[in-house]
């Protein structure tokens, strides 16, 4: 079974230009992850019920973007998708039924309270080209014999959001009825809930009792909004996956705009949330590493239905330019990388040139370490094509001691990944000018030629060199495990013997990735010096530029 769908939140209708942005590079985005099967929106369509017409344009161009039917836009009203006025006892009413504490399925209070909604009710019917069924108060539509989705009205009792937390009412009979009328859905393999509020805004009582439901009628997610903030637990106690969206604007910079794609596919265990957040450094979407459990804005579904290896293998898709990374044709020749978790960088086909923006690249590279990486015992398989000083950085924070992680090489003349398939043997060339001086300069050429001109721009004092090359570099040289171990045995030597003697380190590296990553891990935390990364640019008159200090980065200043 397959299914991808997009998961939007809070869009609140009326914006700012900072969310006309957000918006259209939405919109390019989702565009980069088609196909989706359908769209999960889980309510505040509006802002305190004053329009729609902004969500409504926003829903229907996503619709048209990833070519499906409306019928497959599945939406739910929030507490913002109510008219406060309607009844015009309304605040009243509800206050006063948030007091009872017990289950309130009163038919009538129901009926009055929902006409609030009308004016989503409205929007709904303009957006999906047919009526919301709200005298059910929760309905549900089937995607086809193997997936539900179960809509849930949980802002019919909403009239004050600021207060209103841990008190509010679902209506469970009327959710009991809609599978006890309905022999079918419960039959149905995949069921997903959908509604905007999170458990805990219910009373406890709807809490426990709504858990209870859950179990009972083999509900496997519950899928919401309403905090701006994206969050996934998991309760193994019933088997249920609750996740939370970001809200889809871009004004408060306290709650980033976001949205999440949800993937099931058995086949091949890649059964996950990917969670998105608006990096408003970068004017782009990235992937959202602050979410938890997640690692590295990547979760992986738990239930059984979805989970078929628990030893599963790790790829960490590091390849930052020249578009994404085909885990197809990664399957294909590695075989055994097929049932894998797959962990990407937050950044796709990015150029850093600002200090803010290497450093947002920095920050990403290092969350990537952190949530996946570090101290993990799974075998991780690392596919690296991004700018030298964030490769560098990589390598760095494994160090020299982690013997599960492999690196693979893109080898650009066979346009493949390439490992350990054979061994080049290629005759490494060593040049030292050491005169005691406190910085030491190292170049590497392999993939281009490093000029010691070049060096002595970047470098205003007198430094020391040691150059390591081979006879003709160009791209594509280098490529294999054993050559690339080779190289940095050499390259180790020479600096564990070298770094007492200097009070700086500045690599200069025209070299292959998987190289770059294993210089990184050359450089000792407890033992060398403040160590300088760099970037070439050839249309720059300061070809080298620094970049980072490899402590600093990690350690602070």
């Amino acid at each position: 079974m397959k299914y991808r769908w997009l998961h939007i939140s809070d869009l609140h209708s009326l914006c700012g230009i900072k969310t006309e942005i957000m918006r259209m590079a939405l919109l390019s985005e989702i565009q980069e992850n088609i196909p989706f099967s359908f769209i999960l929106i889980t309510g505040d369509l509006s802002d305190k019920n004053q329009g729609y017409s902004e969500a409504k344009e926003l829903i229907l161009n996503i619709v048209q973007i990833l070519s499906l039917s409306q019928d497959k836009i599945y939406i739910v009203p929030g507490n913002h998708d109510v008219n406060r006025n309607v009844p015009p006892d309304r605040v009243d009413k509800c206050k006063e039924l948030w007091k009872f504490n017990d289950l309130i399925d009163n038919e009538e209070i129901m009926k009055e309270l929902i006409k609030g909604q009308d004016d989503f009710f409205l929007s709904y019917k303009e957006i999906i080209n047919k009526d919301y069924p709200k005298n059910t108060i929760h309905f549900y539509q089937k995607f086809d014999n193997n997936l539900a989705i179960i809509h849930l009205n949980t802002a019919w009792m909403c009239c004050d959001s600021d207060n209103e937390s841990g008190k509010l009412h679902l209506g469970l009979k009327k959710l009991s009825k809609l599978f006890s009328d309905n022999p079918e859905l419960n039959s149905t393999p995949i069921k997903i809930a959908i509604g905007h509020h999170r458990l805990e805004d219910f009373n406890e009582i709807v809490r426990n009792n709504f858990r209870t439901l859950l179990n009972e009628y083999d509900i496997d997610l519950y899928l919401g909004g309403h905090c701006h903030e994206s969050n996934v637990v998991y309760d193994p106690t019933i088997s249920v996956e609750f996740c939370s969206c970001r809200q889809a604007r871009a004004e408060d910079i306290n709650f980033p705009a976001g949205f999440i794609i949800g993937n099931i596919d058995t086949e091949t265990d890649q059964s996950y949330f990917e969670f998105y957040s608006w990096n408003t450094t970068l004017s782009k979407w990235t992937y959202d590493y602050t979410v938890n459990p997640a690692k590295h804005g990547k979760y992986y579904l738990n239930h059984s239905k979805y989970k078929k290896d628990s030893s599963r293998k790790i790829i960490v898709d590091l390849k930052l330019m020249g578009g994404k990374l085909n885990i197809v044709e990664i399957s294909n020749k590695f075989p055994s990388l097929t049932l894998s978790e797959i962990y990407k960088t937050s950044l796709v086909n990015v150029r850093p040139e600002s200090t803010d923006e290497w450093i947002c690249c920095f920050d990403s590279i290092h969350g990537l370490f952190n949530q996946v990486v570090q101290n993990s015992q799974q075998d991780i398989h690392v596919f690296p094509l991004a700018q030298i000083p964030l490769l560098v950085y990589f390598g760095f924070l494994i160090q020299n001691n982690s013997s599960n992680i492999s690196i693979y090489q893109y080898y650009e003349n066979a346009n493949a990944w390439i490992l350990d398939e054979k061994s080049d043997d290629y005759e490494i060339n060593e040049q030292k000018s050491l005169q005691n001086n406190r910085i030491l300069a190292v170049s590497v050429s392999i993939s281009a030629a490093v000029q010691e001109s070049d060096i002595k721009s970047s470098l205003k004092d007198k430094f020391d060199l040691i150059a390591f090359s081979i006879n003709e570099p160009t791209l594509s040289k280098l490529n294999y495990k054993k050559d690339v171990e080779n190289v940095k045995n050499i390259i180790k030597n020479h600096l564990d013997k070298l770094h007492n003697n200097y009070e700086e380190i500045h690599l200069f590296l025209a070299a292959p990735a998987g190289l770059c990553i294993e210089i990184g891990r050359i450089i000792r935390k407890d033992m060398y010096p403040d160590t300088y990364v760099y970037q070439y640019n050839r249309r720059s008159e300061l070809k080298y530029a620094q970049i980072a200090n490899l402590m600093e980065l990690k350690y602070g200043n």
